[in-house]
């Protein structure tokens, strides 16, 4: 801010408003580097006029601004009228020792003032908050690949991942019903660098922290988790089938919200009756599908589900 603006602020405090100043003075102490030590104070006497800066003098790296606003001290205040009656008294005297007092509590009621007012300014979020307008800058600039997830960017960015929100995310996402499942042990080979191998050579694991780990096979829990697709009727378990991205789309959407490695599953759970006789062709479409090579006669027990592996 140039010494011009100072000058006529000090020169002509009734032209500016309590936001104004405060703006004028905190990009003074921006671009001069250092903290402005400010003082502000309440005008004990109003002269009755609409402007709210009465006064303001700097000096010595610090400043002085006299407010003709509603303060804690005032005539509209939370002291009592006795003290009140006091001040203007002691004030009358030449005597300001009950002012400046009170003035400690309304430096920190000017500041509070000054912040709830300029929050409600659109105008001032780029100076108050710049990382919050850079932020909406990157926003706006979001490649087309990830503008569909921006109105889950909530439950995406939550620190906790869990199958519920999870499954709220898939479920409004997508237009099928969709549940989602944690599996809570999965037997898994061990691979072989952790089996226990005994022996005095320096290949085998007697070291502190190997080989501590006996069998072939062990459980691992909490590591898969199983989506599955539930289609209401026979035209929607059509749709489901011909859809060749809706599997993919599924997991890269998971794993955007999990931001982990692990695995996922997708299954396609039907009635019986929405099948079709199996029949062998070199196309995908049509060709047989895991989970349905055991359905020969789907018109047998109609009701049953079928579990059918899509990725």
């Amino acid at each position: 801010m140039s010494l011009t603006r100072l000058h006529d602020l000090a020169k002509n405090p009734q032209r500016y408003d309590f936001v104004q100043a405060m703006r004028l003075l905190e990009q003074l102490s921006a671009q001069g580097g250092k903290r402005l030590n400010l003082t502000l104070k309440a005008e004990a006497m109003p002269s009755g006029t609409s402007s709210e800066v009465s006064y303001f003098s700097s000096a010595n790296g610090g400043a002085k601004l006299r407010l003709a606003k509603q303060a804690l001290s005032g005539v509209k205040g939370v002291i009592p009228d006795y003290i009140y009656e006091e001040m203007l008294t002691a004030l009358h005297r030449d005597d300001h020792a009950l002012k400046d007092f009170l003035d400690v509590f309304n430096q920190r009621h000017f500041e509070i003032s000054y912040r709830l007012e300029s929050q409600a300014w659109l105008l001032l979020e780029r100076e108050q908050q710049p990382a919050k307008t850079q932020l909406l800058k990157h926003l706006a600039t979001l490649e087309y690949q990830h503008k569909p997830y921006f109105q889950y960017s909530l439950l995406l960015g939550q620190r906790s991942r869990n199958p519920v929100a999870l499954s709220q995310i898939l479920n409004d996402y997508f237009p099928y019903k969709i549940t989602v499942q944690c599996s809570q042990a999965e037997r898994r080979q061990l691979p072989t660098d952790s089996l226990t191998r005994l022996g005095c050579q320096e290949d085998y694991n007697s070291r502190v922290g190997q080989g501590f780990l006996l069998g072939n096979t062990g459980l691992v829990h909490f590591n898969r988790l199983t989506l599955t697709l539930e289609p209401s009727n026979r035209a929607e378990f059509l749709r489901i089938q011909s859809d060749t991205r809706l599997a993919d789309e599924m997991v890269s959407l998971s794993k955007h919200y999990l931001r982990d490695n692990t695995v996922i599953s997708v299954y396609l759970n039907v009635r019986r009756s929405y099948l079709q006789q199996p029949s062998i062709s070199a196309k995908s479409a049509s060709a047989l599908r895991l989970g349905e090579v055991d359905c020969l006669a789907p018109q047998y027990k109609p009701n049953e589900l079928v579990k059918i592996l899509l990725r």
